[in-house]
This record gives C-alpha cells, structure tokens and sequence, in this order.
C-alpha cells in the first residue's frame, strides 16, 4: 500500500510540473498575466485562438521583446485588458497569406489595448484585405500605442489598424513609417466606423505608384 502511494505521489508531481511548464507566462500576485519574453509572447499568441480565453484577463508586459527571428503568429483574438506600460514589441515580422493581419488579428468588443509600442513590418500574402500595425480589425479600444515600421495590404489598411469597426476607439495613438494599399488606406485607421481621437500620423502613405496592370 506504501508503495502504490509513493507511485500515486510521484505521478502526481510530473503532472503539476508539467502544467507549470505549459503556462505561456506568469501569474502576478493580484490575477494579472505578465509576459517578458518573447517565448511568452509566442505561447500567450497560441493560447488566444479561442475567443474565450482571453475574456475578463489582465495582460501586463513587464520588459521590451524582439521578436527578430522568432517565429511569432499574429495573436488570433483578443478579449481582455493588454497594459503595455510603455514597454515596444520590435522586430514584428508577418507575411503569412491571409486578411485580418497585424501584432493582433482581432480585438474583441470591450477589449482594451494600452500604452503599446510596436515596431516591424505587417506585408501579408494572399487576399490581404484588414491589415494594419497593431490589429487587422479593432472593436474595442486602442489607446497611447504606437506602431513604427511599414504596412502592406490590398484593401482596409493602416499604419494602427486596418478596420476600426462601429464601437472601436482608437485615441492617442500614433503611426510612422509607412502604408501602402489599393483601396481604403490611412495612417491610423484603413476604414474607420469607430472613434478616432487626438491621434498623430507620420507615415507616408500611397506614396509609391502602384502598378495594378
């Protein structure tokens, strides 16, 4: 009987450290999710590919990530509050084939993003339609961030956000670098049914010819 509970015991000790090893970061004290590294960034990104995962979460990067050479996918949706506290994500790279692309494809309504600074490139294959720096698509809201780099689509696209939908705030934000696009382009928002507040654009839109033959 000892021996069948130290086997039980030692079972159940591998199974908490390897659900310790899965978590895509740490848990602060208070319920706050803190990322520092880009290895947290890439398993909190997977982890967002339910909708619901997300929801009623508080994000709080804690140091600057480079993403230079790390195969990093677009965080699929987002539902909760993501604090950037000042903190830049550089050497964003994304040109898989595909629409609602940028550092998140997808920010749901009610969801906040803050005080984030995101330097890259967002140049997507394929139908490249709601592209933009920080988000292909936006309801929720964008606040005090930041996106430095070039974005490239066909249609809806913007240096913050490729479409901003009806309930989106996007305030305080500014765009540099630049745009390119065939139909629907800006330097913060590519369409814009929402909120744009006392926001800057310094990125140089359309300003390449584009051959459409």
């Amino acid at each position: 009987m000892k021996a069948s509970m130290r086997k039980l015991t030692a079972l159940l000790m591998a199974v908490w450290l390897l659900v310790g090893l899965a978590q895509p970061a740490a848990w602060a004290d208070g319920g706050e999710l803190t990322i520092s590294s880009a290895k947290e960034l890439v398993s909190f990104s997977r982890n967002c590919s339910l909708d619901t995962w997300s929801q009623g979460k508080t994000v709080r990067l804690t140091a600057d990530i480079d993403l230079t050479a790390v195969d990093f996918a677009p965080i699929p949706t987002f539902g909760g509050t993501f604090l950037g506290d000042g903190h830049t994500i550089s050497g964003l790279r994304i040109d898989a084939s595909g629409s609602r692309m940028g550092l998140f494809r997808y920010i749901q309504k009610g969801a906040v993003v803050r005080d984030l600074h995101v330097s890259g490139t967002v140049t997507p294959d394929g139908s490249r339609t709601f592209v933009g720096g920080i988000a292909g698509v936006n309801a929720g809201a964008i606040q005090s961030c930041s996106f430095r780099g070039i974005v490239k689509g066909d249609e809806a696209v913007g240096g913050i956000v490729g479409r901003n939908d009806e309930t989106g705030e996007i305030a305080g934000c500014t765009a540099s670098g630049t745009v390119q696009g065939l139909d629907a382009t800006g330097g913060i928002a590519g369409r814009n049914l929402g909120l744009l507040l006392k926001c800057e654009n310094d990125a140089e839109v359309n300003t390449i010819q584009h051959d459409t033959s």
